[in-house]
Formats: structure tokens, C-alpha cells, sequence
């Protein structure tokens, strides 16, 4: 079984604060666009089925095991910024650090079956192969981002700008999460239909290759 998550964690927002210029200025030295992926972390934990952990998310009853997803972001935008008037400004994005991550936590009941536990590691596989590309999917949308403008308002000028920044890490976070969480999630879908949630006979790296096929 799977549970798919998403966390908006996102890291300190680099205000350049430089009213009246363009985007880019003063930062041809590097790439605009820089991504960390950082390697996916595995939990992995048994419990009484009599008192599962208050943590672990719902089962439902032919089932004795859960593998819960968590695709994680994080981004620093650097920017430029232009007042429209004390209330709006408009955002220019100049730069990009995006931090990728993958979390797993996976739960079977204490003395499970192997088949039990090879079910739910092939939802972490399943989750892994759409992790893989992580660094080219988030440079892409970094990159198509890079000049792009956002006109915010709020209270005042610092408000203004937030709220243009808070547009740039939405815009990140749905583009990058419909390229790899939502395919994720709807191949571990197909992936518990072709198994029946594990208790069919078949192979798990057949079961997977089916599910990611399509």
C-alpha cells in the first residue's frame, strides 16, 4: 500500500532588492540555476498489530503494511525588484537554489512475510524511479523562470515582495510535483491494483515494470 505526500519546506528567500533593474544584472558569472539532490532516506519500521504507531497512516483491513511517500523541495530565491507603488511590487527572478528530497517510512507488521515486505519496497522503487531525474526536471522549470516577472501586493513594500516571492516557490513547487509526485502516485496506484495490494502471486519487478509502463 501507499501513501503519497507533500511537504512545502522551503529554505530563505534572497531578497537583492535592487529597484529600477532588470533581471540578471550582476550575476553572468555562474549558473542562475543550481540544483542539490539530495539522496533518498529510508525508514523503515516493524509494529504490533495490536497497537500500530500513532504515526503511521491508516490501513485498511486485509492489510498488514504501508509505504509512505514524502517528495520534498526546498528554494532560495534571489531577486530583483521594482515598486510599482506602496503597496506592489513587481519580481524579477535572477537566481535559483533548489534543494530536492525523498523521504520513505515503511511500516509491516512485526514477523510480515517476505512477500509482505517486498511489496512495499517496490513502492519505494516505484517513488525512487521518478525521483531519478529530480536535478534535470527542477532545472528546467528553473530555468523557464529565470527573467520571468511577478507583481505581488501586500501591506507594504516588504509584504509585496514576499507575497511575489511566495508566487515563484508556488510556481516551482506545482510544476515540479505534477513532473514527479502525481506520476508516483498514480503509478503506486497501479501498482497496488496489479498486486491486490501484495497478495497476488506475481513477481514484484514484473508488477513494477507494468505499473511504471502505464
Amino acid at each position: 500500500m501507499a501513501r503519497q505526500t507533500m511537504n512545502r519546506r522551503w529554505l530563505l528567500a534572497v531578497a537583492a532588492a535592487l529597484a529600477g533593474l532588470g533581471p540578471g544584472r550582476g550575476f553572468a558569472q555562474r549558473s542562475p540555476v543550481r540544483v542539490t539532490r539530495e539522496e533518498p532516506v529510508v525508514e523503515r519500521r516493524e509494529f504490533n498489530a495490536r497497537r500500530p504507531p500513532r504515526d503511521m497512516p491508516p490501513l485498511a483491513p486485509t492489510e498488514s503494511g504501508v509505504c509512505k511517500t514524502t517528495f520534498e523541495l526546498g528554494a532560495s530565491v534571489t531577486y530583483s525588484s521594482l515598486r510599482v507603488s506602496d503597496t506592489s511590487a513587481r519580481i524579477y527572478v535572477d537566481e535559483l537554489d533548489i534543494v530536492t528530497r525523498l523521504r520513505f517510512e515503511i511500516f509491516t507488521v512485526r514477523g510480515a512475510p517476505p512477500k509482505l515486505r517486498a511489496h512495499e519496497e517496490g513502492h519505494r522503487a516505484i517513488g525512487e524511479h521518478y525521483y531519478r531525474d529530480a536535478v534535470q526536471i527542477a532545472e528546467e522549470i528553473g530555468r523557464r523562470l529565470i527573467g520571468e516577472t511577478f507583481v505581488a501586493s501586500g501591506a507594504d513594500q516588504e509584504a509585496a515582495q514576499r507575497a511575489g516571492f511566495e508566487q515563484v516557490v508556488a510556481e516551482i513547487e506545482r510544476a515540479y510535483m505534477a513532473r514527479v509526485r502525481i506520476p508516483s502516485a498514480a503509478a503506486n496506484e497501479r501498482f497496488d491494483a496489479i498486486t491486490n495490494h501484495g497478495l497476488e502471486p506475481i513477481d514484484e519487478a514484473e508488477a513494477i515494470a507494468v505499473a511504471l509502463a502505464g
